[in-house]
């Protein structure tokens, strides 16, 4: 053999190993993606380095995402950026503003987000929970404070005695006022009439059958309705009304709430003062019809009417809302697990589009680590070739 062809054919086959040894090599990466078994043997290097070493990869690539990537520190400063904070303000806008366009009620808006839920139903079910956390919130807030053992003063700022006798003398004075203008009505004058006509009917013996036959019921109205308006006004009637008001005042701050309600309510002794708040709550409430009432109610119609309003805040809440989690940062990425999220998400992530992936961003360094390898494999078999020829 001719010493040229010799060197060309040792340069040819020494490139050709490299670079399909280099190919191989990097096949090898993906493939096999399983084990190769022959019988109960094992083929050496299946599967493939990347499919064996999946969950390796998916822990470092947690740590790494963890404590280099994706930290606190590194979130942090994105969040004090001015240009982060301006662009969440305008995107937290931008969907407000596409929501105020949304002419949807309660009721439709419900069907969208409870698809497999009748709107009865679920309303029903709605106003049973009101009902039983009105009644939760209600019973456990009264028996914190007490309110069957301390006295209604403890619950209400009645101040000093001169200023509870001043309210009393405002309070005797209102009344009596109203008294006085009822009683000067047209409707306070046929009361005034009709009760002086019992009065004559039920009289008896010889002083009743002259009343009946002489007396006039409303000529004895006109005459003493200016008498009774003159004692509604006199200081006498206003201190003795004033006295009873701050009398009573001060004997129903002296009791504890429950009592009072007892005593108001008119209740049995198996009755309980608790449940009797409850219950008239609940039926002022009524927590079936407002929800009812609600279901028409088109929520962006109502926040637009008042967008002047709450609009100008947005910003305040946005910057405030990434205040509290620039805050509490480090619980939050604590709290996430960013570790077992990646290490998760990589070892769920199929291999053939991992390969892809990666084959796609470095596919032609990897044509080149082919082609070089068949360039070292031509060099090596030119040196080999030039020594052979020395030697032999």
């Amino acid at each position: 053999m001719p010493n040229w062809l010799f060197i060309v054919f040792s340069v040819c086959v020494a490139a050709l190993v490299g670079g399909v040894t280099n190919h191989f090599a990097i096949k090898m990466l993906f493939h096999p993606r399983e084990p190769v078994r022959i019988g109960r043997w094992r083929v050496p290097f299946t599967p493939g380095l990347i499919p064996k070493r999946r969950e390796d990869i998916a822990a470092s690539l947690g740590e790494v995402v963890s404590e280099y990537l994706v930290t606190s520190d590194g979130l942090r400063v994105m969040l004090d950026r001015p240009d982060v904070r301006e662009r969440a303000v305008q995107a937290v806008t931008q969907y407000i503003e596409a929501w105020l366009k949304d002419e949807r009620t309660v009721k439709q808006w419900t069907a969208s987000l409870f698809p497999n839920e009748e709107w009865d139903e679920l309303k029903l079910r709605l106003a049973s929970r009101l009902d039983r956390l009105t009644e939760q919130g209600l019973t456990s807030w009264l028996t914190a404070k007490g309110w069957d053992e301390r006295p209604l003063s403890e619950w209400i700022p009645i101040g000093t005695e001169e200023s509870r006798q001043r309210m009393s003398d405002n309070a005797a004075a209102a009344v009596l006022h109203s008294l006085q203008k009822e009683l000067t009505s047209l409707q306070g004058q046929r009361m005034l009439t009709r009760m002086a006509k019992e009065v004559i009917d039920r009289a008896q013996g010889f002083f009743g059958a002259m009343a009946a036959i002489f007396v006039d019921e409303d000529k004895l109205v006109s005459r003493m309705s200016p008498v009774i308006i003159e004692q509604l006004q006199s200081p006498a009637v206003q201190a003795a009304v004033s006295q009873f008001i701050s009398g009573k005042l001060a004997e129903w701050v002296s009791l504890p709430p429950a009592q009072l309600v007892r005593a108001w309510a008119d209740l049995k002794d198996e009755e309980d003062a608790m449940d009797f708040v409850i219950r008239k709550l609940q039926l002022w409430i009524q927590w079936d019809q407002r929800l009812e009432r609600l279901a028409e109610v088109r929520p962006a119609q109502w926040l637009d009417e008042v967008k002047s309003a709450w609009m100008p805040y947005v910003p305040r809440i946005v910057n405030g809302a990434i205040t509290l989690i620039d805050r509490n940062l480090d619980q939050i990425v604590r709290a996430a697990r960013l570790e077992e999220v990646v290490r998760s998400q990589v070892e769920q992530f199929p291999v053939e589009r991992l390969e892809t992936i990666i084959l796609s961003v470095s596919g032609k360094e990897f044509r080149a680590i082919t082609w070089l390898g068949a360039l070292l494999g031509g060099i090596i078999g030119l040196f080999q070739s030039f020594v052979l020829l020395a030697v032999g």
